[in-house]
């Protein structure tokens, strides 16, 4: 019985996490592997997360964790997300579980996608959540993040002045991080944002700050980067000989081919602003000579659009013509594609939906399998526990008639039958020899293990047959002892029918086992009783009934 009562709690457990999902372990190692690259690497950690099938089947958890680095990663990796919505389930997600870097995290990029989608206010608020998540677990790197995200907000709005503050907190914090690519990457924003206001001294100052540290720890594509940067701001200030050296020297690092296409089409842009159209054809074949590797339709398109304008130019009609629909081809393709991403979003929200409802169907399905189990289980203990306490009590029962059985066996010897006393007049009123003789036949061994048939036996031998006349039993008592129990009820008139037997009983010398027996009683009752009437009485606690009644009764009669 009281195993069953230790391990019920166990068993419940086990039942209820039968219940929960367990995804494979592999899913598991990727999504920590694609944490761990996202930030340096994230073509890398993009590679792994398509390498998991069906990801949207995922656990919550782990399905959450997938869409934030794939945000991240596609981010980094310089790919529209506009259409990654699902990155708000996720920061919805984050904020309710608690979990507060990855609340920052995903805030962070819900703005960014906002962002893409020029929803600039909704950005900015969900960049200030970010901001006040970080706020809240102290990470200067994610905090730079976040800052970064809030001056391109403020730039795309045109606020430039609130844009370079917000860049240069970006920088602090990304230096303190030693996060050195991305403190970089704040100075080249800072400087463009003063050349756009014509502060060019302040813009040459942060492109070199930010070129002195691309150098200073040989980070290749920031020297690339930042040098490009460079070259597009002295072209925009006319100096076009040094807009060329700047664009050749980041020609000189080994960047990847749609990074050398983008500075072969500076190049092309500087030669044709300085009216060598050779030298810009040159180069915008250059620059589409590297554009298959990783085609870029923006790119391509700004590639014939200002090869079709020098063609015209030159009054080249058929050419220029000829470049002109390819420019056109790619404005179309440019459509086509966003075309596609926002059917792909719409496709990919419906699946996603779709399958949430699938996954909650089969998890409810599962809890009330397991709810109908663990009830089943709990009425089979409980009905267990009822007929376990019915046989314990039915034993109960039956040991105590057993005892009240050897009682009045100790009664029936104890009888006398030439006495006068109140004991042995009342033991013959009972009827306590033939009682016993007749219990004694149903003592067999055979009758004892029917229990109940047992018990109701006694009851009808003992308290069925031949009750006791407790009014002529009450004259026998009170004229063996010289009237006392008149005394006694006229003394005592609070004491009821059963409290006055019982005084008169155990004035007779009964035990309460023998009353109990006498009386149809229970011991404990006898005893609960007994406590009752000294109250009544005024008897000491736990003092002789007896005693008191011959020192009271006897001495006012005396």
């Amino acid at each position: 019985m009281n195993q069953i009562k230790r391990y019920l709690p166990l068993i419940c457990i086990l039942l209820l996490a039968s219940s929960c999902d367990h995804r494979p372990s592999l899913a598991e190692r990727i999504l920590r592997k694609a944490e761990a690259l996202v930030e340096q690497h994230p073509d890398s950690a993009l590679a792994l997360l398509d390498s998991i099938q069906n990801p949207l089947d995922l656990a919550k958890e782990q399905r959450y964790q997938y869409i934030l680095l794939q945000v991240q990663a596609k981010d980094k990796n310089y790919e529209d997300i506009a259409s990654d919505t699902l990155i708000f389930k996720a920061k919805k997600y984050y904020s309710e579980t608690g979990d507060l870097h990855k609340a920052a995290l995903s805030s962070l990029y819900s703005g960014r996608v906002l962002q893409a989608q020029k929803k600039y206010e909704q950005a900015m608020t969900a960049c200030l959540d970010a901001e006040n998540y970080s706020g809240q677990i102290q990470n200067d790197n994610l905090n730079g993040l976040i800052q970064s995200s809030i001056g391109k907000v403020y730039y795309d709005q045109l606020l430039k002045n609130e844009a370079i503050s917000r860049f240069k907190l970006a920088s602090e914090y990304f230096h303190r991080s030693e996060n050195y690519r991305n403190e970089i990457v704040s100075f080249n924003q800072i400087g463009n944002c003063f050349l756009i206001q014509g502060e060019n001294d302040s813009a040459f100052v942060y492109y070199r700050k930010g070129l002195l540290l691309a150098d200073q720890y040989r980070l290749v594509n920031e020297q690339a980067d930042i040098r490009q940067s460079i070259g597009v701001a002295y072209r925009q200030i006319g100096d076009l000989h040094q807009a060329k050296v700047s664009f050749k020297e980041a020609l000189g690092f080994p960047v990847d081919s749609l990074e050398q296409a983008r500075l072969y089409y500076n190049l092309a842009q500087v030669f044709n602003k300085g009216d060598q159209p050779d030298s810009a054809r040159y180069y915008l074949e250059q620059s589409l000579d590297r554009l298959p590797e990783k085609n870029d339709n923006h790119l391509a398109a700004n590639i014939y659009k200002i090869w079709s304008l020098i063609e015209e130019k030159d009054k080249a009609y058929p050419a220029a013509l000829a470049h002109h629909k390819l420019y056109s081809k790619y404005l179309a393709s440019i459509l086509d594609e966003n075309k596609s991403k926002a059917v792909l979003e719409i496709q990919g929200k419906y699946d996603f939906q779709l399958l949430q409802n699938h996954n909650e169907q089969l998890r409810n399905d599962r809890q009330r399998i397991s709810l109908i189990a663990l009830l089943l289980l709990l009425f089979i203990i409980i009905l267990f526990l009822f007929f376990s306490r019915w046989s314990m009590q039915n034993k109960k029962e039956l040991l105590e008639a057993e005892q009240k059985i050897y009682q009045l066996k100790e009664l029936a010897r104890s009888f006398n039958e030439k006495e006068s006393s109140f004991r042995s007049i009342l033991l013959k009123h009972f009827g306590i020899l033939k009682k016993v003789a007749l219990l004694e036949g149903y003592l067999r061994e055979e009758e004892k293990k029917k229990a109940q048939h047992f018990i109701g036996k006694f009851n009808e031998i003992v308290y069925g047959q031949e009750n006791p006349d407790w009014g002529t039993l009450y004259r026998l008592m009170n004229d063996s002892h010289d009237g006392i129990f008149d005394r006694l009820k006229e003394k005592f008139p609070q004491l009821d029918e059963p409290e006055f037997r019982i005084c008169c009983l155990s004035y007779a010398e009964f035990s309460n086992t023998e009353i109990a027996i006498l009386l149809n009683y229970h011991v404990n009752s006898i005893q609960m009783k007994k406590s009752i009437i000294r109250k009544k009485i005024g008897v000491k606690s736990f003092g002789n009934i007896r005693d008191f009644l011959d020192e009271t009764i006897k001495n006012d009669y005396i």
